[in-house]
């Protein structure tokens, strides 16, 4: 390679690049000017772009790879559930209903009498008594004890089931009285019909939500900057914010409000991104679960002038077709073994019209020119988001990337058509490490080997994108190459699935091209090559050849984003 006249603003030397080219090929050094690579190769290659003032970076042998795209993470809540701002009830600071119990009443005892409490990150798959007993989860009984003046709203990992003590009720006016909403559930005492607490899913969760003060605008900002900062601190140079703006955030617990894509783009005016930043738009009322509301909500909407789309794109809607398969809310062709299928989340009285309500919304979107991404766990779920991304595509064939987020029951039938139409799948890998022994339980061993059957995706052409779904999962993605690789469960250790793991190389390219291809930036990030964006991050071990169970203790040292240094952990 010819050395360059120009000089590098930085340059990396002595490493062990993956570039994740086309060609997986491994390199030694970088150069990068204005933000943009300018040389890739062997030592030798940069000396030319080497000037006294080039930052340099030597390696000394260190394995660089290129910024990593978390292509689906819920960037505001991530920064919003945290304390001082929310309570932790994440495993393992929370192993029992008795611990969540202990940690509200330590927190209501620095609050005032009437305050809102908000918690995050309960799950049933590490709760003692949910362990011995599938059938018990926290209810508003096991909290109201230590809660009796404070309303108290408490969200799962999953980010679907929320639990309101008796206070929080009776200030949403909820009783026994109360419906369930369309695509919803609240969930009731058999013997008596009375709330038990528990909402399931958007709609339902909005009948609480709607009363829970936001967080204030100051709060917001600071909630996205501490993201950032916690996500720089990965490795991770770009993500997807998948539901922000028009729409209500009831998946957000109510606390993130309206105004968070602003905060963005505020940001992004003031040059204060530390990570790239693609927003998914959902619209209407907590999320909105009817064509209406997309319908509305694209018609009204004005496309933000001067955006720097390196920076920040907002192309996308989201919609959500079905819940998930721990609350047996995925929508399902073959029942739980407990009984059920569920069904789609939309507004419709019957099973055909909510299944046209999904059609019509992918068909308007698309033919706004609007990318879109769908929640869509079960099989039979997919099955109808992909029927529709075919109509839409052949109807009107544009480059819309549009793609099935999380996926994880997808059939092969589905899989071929994919692969076919460009449709591509997000997926969470950590999700199947935490959660496969529990589903085992719910579908049966057999089925639960099948979810994410990544191999089969990627053998049949699939564009898959790696994500974590944060903060219902960690934000580690070294953790989820290490759970694509093995398909080992947390709990127990045992595989789910070996027919479908994928190799390093594979999983590595699904968190860095596949996310930059879902985000129509393959030609500018993703790889480290000429021309491209200028995102890398530095490790302190080699993820091609550290042994398999060891991946996840790999360190990410620096993080660098357009040739800035954002996190040195040195």
């Amino acid at each position: 390679m010819a050395a360059k006249a120009i000089k590098a603003d930085m340059a990396i030397i002595n490493g062990k690049v993956i570039t994740v080219d086309k060609n997986f090929s491994i390199r030694e050094t970088i150069a990068v000017r204005d933000g943009k690579i300018i040389a890739v190769g062997r030592n030798d290659d940069v000396k030319g772009v080497i000037g006294p003032k080039t930052e340099v970076l030597d390696l000394k042998g260190k394995t660089v790879l290129p910024g990593i795209n978390d292509s689906h993470l819920h960037g505001a809540s991530l920064g919003g559930i945290k304390p001082p701002l929310g309570l932790d009830l994440s495993y393992p600071k929370v192993k029992s209903i008795r611990d969540i119990a202990d940690e509200l009443r330590r927190k209501i005892e620095t609050v005032h009498k009437g305050e809102w409490i908000r918690g995050f990150g309960w799950d049933p798959g590490y709760l003692e008594e949910c362990k011995s007993d599938p059938r018990r989860i926290p209810r508003k009984w096991d909290v109201d004890p230590v809660s009796p003046d404070n309303p108290v709203v408490l969200t799962d990992f999953s980010f679907h089931n929320l639990l309101a003590n008796s206070k929080a009720l009776e200030m949403a006016g909820i009783s026994k009285e109360t419906p369930d909403p369309e695509g919803g559930e609240i969930e009731r005492d058999p013997d008596t019909g009375e709330p038990t607490g528990i909402f399931k899913e958007l709609s339902a969760i909005g009948l609480v939500s709607k009363v829970i003060p936001p967080y204030t605008r100051d709060q917001k900002r600071e909630a996205i900057l501490s993201a950032m900062r916690e996500l720089n601190a990965e490795g991770i140079t770009s993500f997807t914010e998948p539901g922000l703006g028009p729409g209500g955030d009831a998946f957000q617990g109510g606390l993130m409000g309206r105004d968070c894509s602003d905060i963005y783009r505020e940001l992004h005016n003031e040059k204060k991104l530390t990570a790239r930043v693609n927003i998914m738009l959902l619209f209407g009322e907590y999320g909105g679960l009817s064509f209406k509301d997309l319908q509305e909500g694209l018609w009204n909407y004005q496309v933000i002038p001067g955006l720097d789309r390196e920076w920040l794109r907002i192309a996308q809607v989201k919609i959500f077709a079905d819940g998930i398969p721990p609350t047996k809310t995925a929508w399902m062709y073959e029942e739980y073994r407990s009984g059920g299928n569920g069904q789609l989340v939309f507004r419709g009285k019957t099973e055909q019209d909510r299944y046209n309500e999904l059609m019509d919304m992918i068909a308007y979107a698309h033919n706004h020119r609007f990318q879109v991404g769908i929640h869509a766990t079960g099989d039979r779920a997919i099955d109808a988001c992909v029927e529709g991304y075919v109509r839409a595509t052949e109807k009107d064939p544009w480059d819309a990337r549009h793609y099935v987020i999380h996926g994880d029951f997808t059939t092969q039938e589905s899989i071929t058509r994919m692969a076919a139409y460009k449709i591509g799948a997000n997926v969470q890998t950590v999700v199947k490490w935490t959660i496969s022994d529990y589903m085992e339980n719910l579908i049966g061993k057999e089925r639960s080997a099948w979810q994410w059957p990544l191999r089969s995706m990627l053998d049949a052409g699939v564009h898959i994108a790696a994500s974590s779904d944060a903060p219902t999962m960690p934000i580690d993605w070294k953790l989820g190459i290490q759970a694509a690789v093995l398909r080992e469960s947390k709990a127990t250790g045992r595989v789910s699935g070996p027919e479908q793991r994928i190799s390093r190389e594979e999983a590595i390219h699904a968190y860095t091209m596949g996310g930059a291809w879902q985000d129509h930036m393959d030609q500018v990030k993703g790889s480290i090559e000429e021309g491209k964006l200028g995102d890398f991050c530095i490790l302190d071990g080699d993820i091609l050849s550290v042994e398999a169970h060891e991946i996840k203790d790999i360190r990410n040292l620096i993080t660098v984003v357009g040739g800035r240094i954002v996190y040195d952990a040195r």
